[in-house]
């Protein structure tokens, strides 16, 4: 690609007075090549150059300067005041945190020591009340047969006296009751 020289801007004056005047008789051309373009012109200064456009920078008034200083001063005293909040939040939630997790594994501990001790005394007792009496002793045990408003009730308006007193009948029978000796 060519580079073109920049050429320095002439006013309009100067532009006019620089063309060739023009001739009413045509001149006959002195060979058959074109002569080589003019480089372009533009009244419009081309690249960085803008200095015929700027005005000349004027000092900022001492005003202007010192109130710039304190929005600068203020900007940096609310971003520090930012940075400090943001630091004390971010180590108040790492406290949570660490205080949640300490809540939360002493907790689990806690629970799984009450479900095995729950479980051992489940267990214990299991055993025990297999053990001890016949089968209709431990069916009456695990069926509240005294209380009215008992799971057996039906809510029907069914009548279970009857039902009850089978149940009594076989664990007053002991023994001899038919199935008493369980499994």
């Amino acid at each position: 690609t060519e580079t073109r020289a920049l050429v320095p801007l002439r006013s309009r004056a100067q532009q006019f007075e620089a063309q060739p005047s023009f001739h009413a008789t045509p001149q006959a051309p002195s060979s058959f090549q074109s002569p080589a373009p003019a480089p372009f012109q533009s009244p419009v200064p081309q690249g960085p150059n803008y200095s015929a456009f700027t005005e000349p920078e004027e000092p900022e008034p001492e005003v202007v300067r010192q109130w710039r200083e304190h929005q600068a001063e203020k900007v940096a005293q609310r971003d520090e005041a930012s940075r400090a909040k943001r630091a004390e939040t971010i180590a108040r939630a790492e406290k949570e945190i660490d205080k949640f997790y300490e809540e939360y594994n002493a907790k689990k501990e806690r629970v799984i020591r009450e479900n095995k001790e729950n479980e051992a005394a489940y267990l214990a007792s299991l055993t025990d009340s297999l053990s001890s009496g016949t089968t209709w002793a431990r069916i009456c045990d695990l069926v509240d047969l005294e209380n009215s408003q008992s799971k057996t009730v039906a809510r029907t308006g069914t009548d279970l006296t009857r039902y009850r007193e089978v149940l009594l009948k076989l664990r007053k029978q002991g023994d001899k009751a038919p199935g008493a000796a369980g499994y």
